[in-house]
């Protein structure tokens, strides 16, 4: 029997940065915001179930933005912070052999990411893709005087989806309980090792207004 794949799509953000419009309900090329990472992980080979964790009110219409895939739906309510409704994803797929986790708001993921990073996982049990940091990064304190500079050559930022073993995801839920940003993080402080993939500049992040107006423009030059 081939291994199961459960995708846990995080759509129960705030929008805090967005003056107070739903980011993920923002019209995208004629669709939702949502929509578009939402059918990108529906139509993913070998998905066994997708689990949406989002608010009850929003989970009839997600539902009817993927009506017609073969893999199981699944809609939870999400939690107060990022890693109880990731846990709430979980729960809702338990016995999954892999997991991919992935922010709504970036949706201009593409099947080719989700593909490399499961391979990824598959040699270390994690992976998550990274892009190199261009900026010169500042440490500074709690007044905003720089400490020091750090080699960028060594930092990336992090991107989602994010691809774990189930029984490795499931146990860094189990035992962390420190605030995180994303689960890798979780999962590096088990000490258990999280591969690198190349990440793609267009799976970017909407969190403010301009963002929007970017993919916009990203999704635009795409069809030219």
């Amino acid at each position: 029997m081939a291994d199961s794949l459960a995708v846990i799509l995080l759509a129960a953000g705030s929008s805090s940065r967005m003056q107070g419009v739903d980011k993920l309900w923002s019209d995208l090329d004629g669709a939702p915001v949502v929509a578009h990472s939402l059918r990108t992980l529906a139509a993913f080979e070998g998905l066994s179930t997708l689990v949406i964790v989002a608010p009850g009110a929003r989970h009839d219409a997600l539902r009817g933005l993927v009506d017609d895939i073969g893999a199981e739906v699944r809609c939870v309510e999400g939690g107060a912070r990022r890693q109880d409704s990731v846990a709430a994803g979980i729960a809702a797929a338990p016995d999954a052999d892999w997991y991919l986790v992935h922010d709504a708001a970036r949706p201009l993921v593409s099947a080719e990411l989700c593909a490399r990073l499961l391979e990824a996982a598959r040699a270390s049990g994690a992976a998550i893709p990274v892009l190199p940091v261009v900026d010169t990064v500042k440490r500074v304190d709690a007044e905003g005087r720089v400490l020091e500079t750090l080699d960028r050559a060594t930092l990336r930022a992090a991107q989602t989806p994010q691809a774990f073993a189930g029984s490795l995801l499931r146990r860094a839920h189990a035992e962390v309980r420190g605030e995180v940003t994303d689960d890798a993080s979780m999962v590096e402080a088990l000490g258990a090792p999280v591969a690198t993939v190349p990440g793609e500049s267009a799976n970017l992040k909407v969190t403010t207004a301009g963002d929007l107006q970017l993919v916009r423009m990203l999704l635009a030059g795409s069809r030219s």
